[in-house]
């Protein structure tokens, strides 16, 4: 199967979406080719990988994957295999090449550009994303990264009315592990920045304009009751600095396709709580929708997020809802 980018032709930011179903095909054919001979690269910066080490592995230096990936994104599997073996390596497919060629083409000063990858269960896809994101942080990008996005509608946790709109509902402890992630991740690359303007979060609590950007972040972890909020100020700061070219930004979001689905949080009285109800789903939203330039959105989905009835096809279309099309510019 060859691997297939669309380009979304609309007035709207710009998009890409790629098959990585393609890895269990040219890559891992590739990978058993070359096994008899060497089957790994010793090349551990990703800038530095081209298409002529396809379907190797490499490993991801112990500093980054502790770094990027530990907290949050790898899996306990994923963490135990890191620990029996002392390393995390992994495949280099085409996908990832292809994207990371992009970026190193891409204008940015065009509005935000998103990448879609889709595929069967099991393909890939995540470590796809896993390459990009250490291409990005080698090239010094903030990297804002949202795991599992199904876990917004799965895991209760802890769910509150939002002070600013009541239609909204805040997730504290969800937006809480969110900001101590992306405080792990850039705290090196964000230090010098302070905030635009006050942000107010209640009669009594407010953000004065000009504080460390870190400081509001760490607000946002220690007053968990405005974590969500502090989320929303965090985005907003993010793409000023993007626009002033002060950051480039990687907005990583795997299983998109949760946030048009219906979720398992209760709150009093209210019978049944949809995605498009959570602020943190409104919040990523916006951001993914917005005109901010030195902005890549790279997003996937998964088939794991619907129910098993509704799971006919691993096409996007099909796993976010044929009336979605518009989202992502109008997939073809």
């Amino acid at each position: 199967m060859a691997s297939v980018i669309y380009r979304i032709v609309s007035k709207q930011p710009s998009g890409y979406c790629i098959n990585s179903s393609l890895l269990r095909s040219s890559s891992s054919l590739k990978c058993w080719q070359r096994c008899v001979t060497t089957f790994r690269t010793e090349i551990s910066d990703p800038s530095e990988h081209s298409f002529d080490h396809e379907g190797q592995f490499y490993t991801i230096p112990k500093k980054d994957v502790q770094k990027i990936f530990m907290l949050n994104w790898m899996s306990p599997h994923e963490k135990n295999m890191n620990k029996m073996f002392q390393e995390f390596s992994i495949l280099i497919r085409r996908p990832a090449l292809e994207v990371m060629d992009i970026l190193k083409r891409l204008n940015y000063n065009y509005p935000l550009t998103r990448f879609l990858l889709y595929g069967e269960m099991n393909a890939g896809k995540k470590f796809t994303m896993t390459h990009i994101m250490h291409y990005c942080r080698s090239q010094n990008w903030v990297l804002l990264t949202v795991p599992w996005a199904n876990e917004w509608n799965c895991k209760r946790l802890d769910v509150s009315f939002n002070h600013h709109k009541e239609s909204l509902f805040d997730l504290p402890v969800h937006s809480k592990i969110l900001l101590e992630d992306f405080l792990l991740k850039n705290m090196s690359l964000i230090k010098e920045f302070t905030t635009s303007t006050t942000y107010e979060f209640s009669e009594h609590e407010a953000s004065e304009q000009g504080i460390p950007l870190t400081d509001l972040i760490s607000f946002g972890i220690t007053r968990m009751k405005f974590a969500n909020d502090v989320v929303g100020a965090l985005l907003k700061e993010l793409q000023i600095l993007a626009n002033n070219d002060k950051i480039k930004l990687l907005v990583t979001i795997r299983g998109i396709n949760s946030f048009w689905r219906k979720t398992g949080q209760k709150k009093e009285k209210v019978q049944e709580i949809h995605a498009q109800q959570l602020t943190l789903v409104n919040q990523f939203m916006e951001l993914l929708q917005s005109d901010t330039k030195n902005a890549v959105a790279m997003c996937s989905t998964e088939s794991w997020v619907n129910d098993v009835t509704d799971r006919k096809s691993y096409l996007p279309t099909e796993l976010m809802g044929k009336e979605q099309k518009h989202w992502m510019g109008g997939l073809k």
